[in-house]
């Protein structure tokens, strides 16, 4: 990588040399540098973000001849000509002094905002697992979050020293009692450094201390672009042999460390490694240092604490275990290391984990089963099981059973109504009862953002009462505006029902925003702009997203093939996606109904069009379009209408 000669290694490679050094080198501890990325999946904003969000505020505030965002930023004085949108983070700070030139304190109060209420994600508790049970107790971060102490204290461990203004560096040693987070670009509440001038240069006090621990403490870089002058400068200008052992610098595909970055690590014979990201990594890297390391200890320790903490952890490891199924080779990879590290089955969580771990669904099926009879009184084993069976299996009877269960063992549980409710809706047909269960559910929470917006949905699609529909979405998006499924649910229904295109694009936005790795929204997003927008580029590059995301849901890979039909006019590249998507489900009668007008259509071949046609009708006889179409073809082409 490059033209200086850096040493690049595997993940696995790196993994094991760090587990190696842990155990035959007691004198040796790591310090983790941490930068903005690794706070991403705790919903901080990157530094590209930030600085991207800012050009946006400067060109609203100074362009006044019409120049596109990109236009603008070419000539608009920062960065001498080398800025560009995808260079934004590297002239962050030169963005921050203009946008918040002449009132900086807008500038700190915005930081404040973009960071108020984060929480960590699965990979700082798992560092917080690490700094507490090995000797590797040391984060030096130029991020001004309190990610790293908010993980300790989340896990009832030992409260870490923060050094969070360079006057106080002087604490910093290498021999400490109890956990250190250097903060070199201070905290978030004593005027972080945000200048130019303060991010190219550390004070003499920083200098000198982190000299002096990495004489000790081989540096481990993590989520950290390069792109400030103060750190890397004084590691540039370390002398050789000054940094214990080889510096390891994890980067992402697509994000490769800067030149600067380079220097230092072919100075300091340091590494190079490539990572999925940092909560996989953290993952990897405490099952090989934390001794019986069991991430279902983890969650059950933290659920004592508080059961939302503990229902949080669990849905990130649960994520990242679905993610890792379909996911690249590293992330795989951080999907075993998960599955392995439930080394204990003395807990429902650890049958659930192995579970979504399993691809074949019989597998999985079994493995519920074996759960269950271990915890035969588990409403959370029973009700995750009883969505197992409705989504995967399209077992209902089985489905149903499991729901009774799950509220039988926790009848107060407003999740388990709900969910049952919304079984009743879709899967049952019977709406009246499905009502009932809705309003029992809200009775007993009745700000439960998750069933309010699922009856929202009813309301909609049901009872066709809009009114109730679109009072009943704003409540719950108010209650929780983080819950990715209302605000995706409520862009459908402003673009289907009411019509409102413009809201409904501010609410997919801010969907796609909350989880950018949603197919099922970005899919809709997409047919939003081809439909609504006719912004045919941009939808395609979401379709064809959306089929990365999920390479296994026909309805995607049907939604492309119908825009490559109706838009392109590509009818080859079409008809080979309706026959991928029909080879994944057969059953979907959506996807057959458009494959048989497209024959119709576009091949002429009424042979095949009238056989699809039958089938569409048969796996769906209340399909209105599929109804509709074949209804039209036998009066067009057999004369014989329905």
């Amino acid at each position: 990588m490059g033209e200086l000669a850096v040493a690049e290694w595997t993940l696995e490679g790196v993994l094991e040399e760090m587990k190696h050094i842990h155990h035959t080198m007691k004198d040796r501890q790591f310090a983790f540098i941490l930068g903005a990325g690794a706070s991403f999946t705790s919903g901080i904003p990157t530094g590209q973000d930030l600085a991207r969000k800012w050009l946006t505020d400067l060109h609203l505030r100074e362009c006044a001849d019409g120049r596109s965002l990109h236009q603008w930023i070419a000539g608009c004085g920062v960065g001498v000509g080398e800025l560009n949108w995808q260079t934004a983070a590297q002239h962050y700070p030169q963005i921050f002094e203009r946008r918040f030139e002449g009132d900086r304190e807008a500038g700190y109060a915005e930081l404040e905002a973009a960071m108020e209420g984060k929480s960590p994600s699965l990979g700082y508790s798992l560092l917080a697992e690490i700094i507490q049970h090995t000797r590797h107790k040391v984060v030096v971060t130029t991020n001004f979050d309190n990610l790293v102490a908010d993980a300790l204290a989340m896990h009832a461990h030992q409260s870490p020293l923060v050094v969070a203004h360079e006057s106080l560096a002087g604490f910093v040693r290498p021999q400490m009692r109890r956990p250190l987070v250097a903060k070199i670009h201070r905290d978030l509440y004593l005027h972080p450094i945000n200048d130019p001038a303060g991010v190219s240069t550390m004070e003499q006090g920083w200098k000198i201390a982190l000299k002096k621990l990495f004489q000790y403490f081989t540096p481990v870089v993590v989520g950290y672009g390069g792109n400030d002058g103060s750190l890397m400068d004084m590691l540039m200008g370390l002398e050789e042999g000054d940094i214990a052992g080889r510096m390891i610098w994890c980067y992402r595909d697509g994000s490769p460390p800067p030149e600067k970055a380079l220097g230092v690590l072919s100075k300091h014979r340091g590494l190079l490694v490539k990572i999925p990201g940092f909560d996989q990594f953290m993952l990897q890297l405490a099952a090989k240092l934390v001794t019986d390391f069991d991430v279902a200890a983890i969650a059950e320790r933290t659920a004592k604490l508080g059961q939302e903490r503990a229902v949080r952890y669990r849905d990130q490891a649960s994520k990242l275990s679905e993610d890792s199924l379909t996911g690249s080779p590293a992330e795989q990879r951080a999907g075993e290391v998960l599955t392995q590290s439930v080394r204990s089955g003395q807990s429902w969580w650890a049958w659930e984990i192995r579970a979504k771990a399993e691809t074949d669904f019989e597998k999985r099926n079994r493995i519920y089963l074996q759960g269950i009879k271990r915890f035969p009184n588990s409403p959370e084993l029973a009700g995750n099981y009883a969505i197992f069976l409705k989504n995967s299996l399209k077992d209902y009877d089985a489905a149903e059973t499991m729901y009774l269960k799950a509220m039988e063992l926790d009848p107060l549980d407003p999740t388990y109504v709900g969910n049952y409710a919304s079984f009743l809706a879709h899967q049952r047909n019977n709406y009246d009862a499905a009502e009932s269960f809705y309003k029992k559910s809200l009775e007993l929470d009745p700000n439960n953002s998750a069933n309010i917006g699922n009856y929202a949905t009813f309301q909609a699609d049901i009872r066709n009462n809009f009114g109730k529909a679109d009072e009943l979405y704003k409540k719950a998006i108010e209650l929780d505006p983080k819950n990715v499924n209302n605000f995706g649910n409520y862009a459908i229904f402003l673009k289907s029902q009411l019509k409102e295109y413009d809201t409904a694009e501010t609410m997919y936005k801010r969907t796609l925003e909350l989880d950018p790795s949603n197919a099922g929204y970005t899919s809709s997003y997409a047919n939003y702009l081809s439909d609504q927008r006719g912004d045919y580029n941009a939808a395609e590059e979401l379709y064809k997203r959306a089929i990365e995301l999920d390479p296994s849901h026909a309805d995607y890979i049907g939604c492309y093939a119908n825009f490559l039909a109706d838009q392109r006019k590509d009818y080859d590249a079409a008809e080979k996606l309706y026959k991928k998507a029909l080879e994944l489900d057969p059953q979907n009668a959506n996807n057959v109904g458009n494959y048989a007008n497209f024959l119709e259509d576009q091949r002429g071949d009424y042979d095949a069009a009238e056989k699809m046609y039958e089938k569409a009708i048969e796996l769906d006889a209340d399909h209105a379009s599929n109804k509709r179409n074949y209804a039209s073809f036998l009066e067009n082409h057999r004369k014989s209408p329905m």
